[in-house]
């Protein structure tokens, strides 16, 4: 065999053995993630134990917001009612006149993004509905005071997604204060008569702050 032909075989040894290591090496870690992100799904998703309560804040650091899973191993508890999160704004206007909008359909924005979108966003099917959900679980239902140690964050996170929403509709630094009002109707059967009526939860005004349009 020819020397220069002996030469690049000779040279092509090493890089096989790095390019082997390298895809080892890949492998290995892609596996351990895989065997990780399972783990943690699964103590999310499991009955309470004291293994998932032990590591709770872990678990939760590695689910949300993108691997959320709206349901439970072994017990699902499917939701029995559908809420609807709506908004209205306060403006003042160039004259310093006060003007309010109609309501705006928050979730019915995420939806109409959700519908025949092959990929759809986690933010349009997550973000508003979590936002709502976390404010009702720390606040009383009859004059929404705070009933944990993260009311006033909920109450913060919620503004801002709120603030946010209207920021993107053009109302930018005009806008002075937000409401949400949630309406909420129960799933009934199919071709229940009367059909399930909806209810309202009405939040009051919620001024806006300058950290809210950052």
């Amino acid at each position: 065999m020819d020397e220069p032909v002996l030469a690049a075989i000779a040279g092509d040894e090493p890089r096989s053995t790095a390019v082997r290591a390298v895809s080892a090496v890949i492998a290995v870690a892609a596996i351990l993630v895989t065997l990780v992100h399972v783990a943690f799904v699964f103590l999310h998703v499991a009955p309470s134990n004291a293994l998932s309560q032990e590591y709770q804040d872990e678990t939760n650091t590695w689910i949300y917001p993108y691997f959320e899973q709206n349901w439970a191993l072994f017990a699902p508890n499917p939701m029995s009612e559908n809420f609807r999160v709506q908004a209205q704004s306060r403006v003042r206007n160039p004259d310093g006149t006060i003007t309010e909008s109609g309501w705006s359909d928050l979730t019915g924005d995420d939806l109409d993004h959700i519908r025949h979108n092959p990929y759809p966003s986690k933010a349009d099917q997550n973000l508003i509905r979590r936002a709502w959900s976390s404010y009702a679980d720390s606040h009383d239902a009859q004059d929404e005071s705070a009933t944990g140690s993260r009311g006033a964050l909920t109450q913060l996170y919620l503004r801002r997604i709120v603030v946010r929403r209207f920021q993107d509709a053009g109302l930018n630094r005009r806008l002075e204060a937000v409401r949400v009002r949630v309406a909420t109707t129960p799933i009934g059967k199919p071709n229940a008569s009367p059909k399930p009526e909806t209810s309202y939860r009405m939040l009051g005004w919620w001024e806006t702050k300058p950290d809210d349009f950052r």
